[in-house]
């Protein structure tokens, strides 16, 4: 009796957590630049992108509501399941919610218009101008009212703020410094024409969950942004709104804090990837660079032969090999970003050699076809049956092997063949295409083990290079067109 009681108040409390999680949440910010504001009618922003990737995450439906602050922050006090963000943890409103963060070290000072004499050095100073422009209700008009200012003139919106700060109806704007060249910008004036001219404290901005709200929420949520942190999503999605060093990927803050490093393995397979002068060049070797640059990740990009990237990346977690030619018996080893770039397969003859090899079938009965060790032709080629394989551990090598007699034919692609043509000292013009067989794209293979999250994050920038002509431009210095 006394275990079937059990079970059933275990079943009771399983049924009401699910509930509680599956209760409707009530997503709500403000007017307030570059964290989160309004943009063609829809909420954007630093935190508004991080909000809707952690509810993406935990399968949280619902629009965000942007409101006035005072509204927003009466809500978040007086119901359940109310997030309201971006909010600034100071010592009076902690006890009164639930904190989510990190997200951001914001530094609060005076603003003034460059062409305006007046100065300040202090506090004291500040109380003694005739007007300070506010945001009604913000916790910065609540800072400076717990320090006695009896001079501030309360606004609706930063943007009446300022407005009444470049007119001349108040002679400060107390506000961060991240956030005034964004309003300057969206009231149609030139952020150089404001300064700042002194600074009070830092603080940190969290998201704020409504004190009623179940811890079991609020745990979710702070798990949720902890692993972005961990993937590289969140500094990729804030990077685009702030400087770096205002971005809190840890609790820590230190200019060294990233997400953490992938080991990426690439060969010598230009123009994909190549070694000069001690650096690790290519076409796939600048677009993994790019994205590492986005995503605030160093570069660890190591070149080794082809078979032993292959073999790690299949063995060891937080690894990654390019650029991997995606085939169906490789489909299930690794998971997917790209493409980085397609390419045809055929065979090459040395010029004048005689070889005709019409298909497939006729190729198989050729004596010797050269291959580089366990790369995706050599596979893909082993797969049809192919028994005249000769495989070697440099590419190059296929060139010379050719051009001496010592292979009859050579399995490269059209994306490879000039350029190792020209390493081993040979004119492209003395290799012929004998008989294309095959179309594939080029990958980025990540370890199975990688979190689905990272392969999301790496398929997202690599989309937002193609979109913003980043990668077209990396593609036109090594003369490859888009296909």
């Amino acid at each position: 009796m006394k275990l079937t009681s059990g079970f059933f108040l275990l079943v009771f409390l399983l049924l009401s957590m699910t509930c509680c999680l599956a209760a409707g949440i009530t997503l709500v910010t403000e007017e307030n630049p570059p964290f989160n504001y309004t943009e063609s009618g829809k909420p954007t922003g630093a935190t508004t992108a991080v909000v809707r990737e952690i509810t993406r995450r935990l399968g949280i439906a619902g629009d965000i509501q942007v409101m006035p602050w005072t509204r927003g922050y009466k809500l978040l006090s007086s119901e359940p399941n109310v997030v309201l963000f971006t909010t600034a943890l100071t010592q009076k409103r902690e006890p009164l919610f639930q904190w989510v963060g990190p997200l951001y070290t914001v530094r609060l000072g005076f603003y003034a218009r460059k062409s305006d004499a007046r100065r300040i050095d202090s506090l004291e100073a500040a109380k003694q101008v005739g007007a300070i422009a506010t945001y009604k209700d913000d916790f910065r008009e609540q800072l400076l009212t717990s320090l006695g200012f009896t001079n501030l003139d309360s606004s609706k919106s930063p943007q009446s703020n300022l407005r009444k700060l470049m007119s001349g109806r108040v002679d400060l704007w107390f506000y961060d410094n991240i956030g005034p060249y964004q309003v300057a910008r969206e009231v149609g004036i030139d952020p150089n024409e404001i300064e700042e001219v002194f600074t009070y404290q830092q603080h940190f901005s969290y998201i704020a969950i409504s004190k009623q709200t179940s811890p079991v929420i609020v745990q979710q949520w702070q798990a949720t942004l902890d692993e972005m942190k961990a993937d590289g999503t969140f500094w990729w999605l804030t990077r685009k709104w702030l400087p770096p060093e205002a971005i809190m990927v840890s609790e820590r803050q230190t200019s060294t804090d990233r997400p953490f490093p992938l080991k990426l393995y690439t060969e010598d397979s230009p123009p994909s990837s190549y070694k000069e002068k001690g650096q690790i060049k290519g076409l796939s070797t600048e677009i993994v660079q790019e994205i590492l640059r986005r995503i605030g990740q160093p570069d660890t990009i190591s070149l080794v032969p082809w078979a032993r990237g292959y073999k790690l990346v299949q063995s060891d977690a937080g690894t990654a090999l390019f650029s991997t030619t995606r085939l169906p018996q490789r489909e299930a080893l690794f998971s997917w970003v790209g493409p980085l770039y397609r390419q045809r397969w055929g065979f090459y003859r040395w010029k004048g050699s005689g070889i005709d090899v019409p298909d497939i079938e006729a190729a198989k009965k050729v004596d010797r076809i050269g291959t580089y060790h366990q790369d995706a032709k050599m596979q893909y080629l082993q797969a049809l049956g192919f028994e005249n394989l000769v495989p070697t551990n440099k590419n190059i090598s296929n060139v010379t092997h050719l051009k001496k007699g010592n292979i009859d034919l050579w399995v490269s692609s059209d994306f490879n063949v000039p350029y190792l043509a020209d390493q081993a000292g040979v004119s492209a013009y003395q290799l012929e295409l004998a008989f294309a067989f095959h179309r594939v794209g080029n990958y980025i293979a990540f370890s199975k083990a990688t979190s689905p999250h990272v392969i999301r994050l790496w398929q997202a920038v690599l989309d937002e290079m193609k979109a913003d002509g980043s990668y077209q431009r990396i593609c036109r210095t090594y003369n490859y067109e888009p296909q």
